[in-house]
């Protein structure tokens, strides 16, 4: 008889659980190091994390699809570079998922480079900046960033260079 369908995702945790018990009854002085180890990296990810899933929600509940497709249109400039920078970084999902939007805001008149610029800043998410900065350290994490938000740049320009050329 197969397990209820809520219950299914509990498995592999129930088993993994009653295994520690089991090999704590047995031989506690191995399971003993295991623990604390666990303990150490819980500790060490659950604030980064904490912080993670409240900036996911936060730019959840206030930044939308239409917002998005208010605000970048064609030939904006520098400020379409900006805005189309800021909406690559706060997007969240798969990127297949952004292609069909992406589309049509093409068919509605985006320039080229806007729409290259907002899937390479995509590289770049806030809500991992926490645990990038643990892992990682300040410097790495600020010149990773930096680094990342100027290659989208160079990216969307040959784009837009390229485009030139083929018309």
């Amino acid at each position: 008889m197969p397990f209820p369908k809520p219950l299914q995702s509990w498995i592999f945790p129930a088993c993994a659980a009653a295994t520690c018990i089991v090999v704590w009854i047995i031989v506690p002085e191995k399971i003993n190091p295991t623990l604390r180890i666990i303990k150490t990296i819980t500790l060490q990810m659950a604030i980064p994390l904490l912080i993670s899933l409240f900036m996911m929600f936060l730019l959840n509940m206030y930044i939308s699809a239409a917002c998005i497709t208010r605000l970048m249109g064609k030939k904006k400039g520098l400020s379409g570079m900006l805005f189309s920078s800021i909406a690559g970084i706060v997007s969240m999902g798969p990127v297949f998922a952004w292609f069909p939007f992406l589309k049509a805001l093409k068919g509605k008149g985006m320039a080229d480079i806007y729409l290259a610029n907002f899937l390479s800043c995509r590289a770049v998410k806030p809500v991992l900046f926490p645990v990038l900065i643990t892992y990682f350290g300040w410097r790495f994490s600020l010149v990773f960033i930096i680094m990342s938000l100027a290659s989208a740049w160079g990216i969307a320009f040959v784009v837009f260079l390229s485009g030139k050329r083929l018309r």
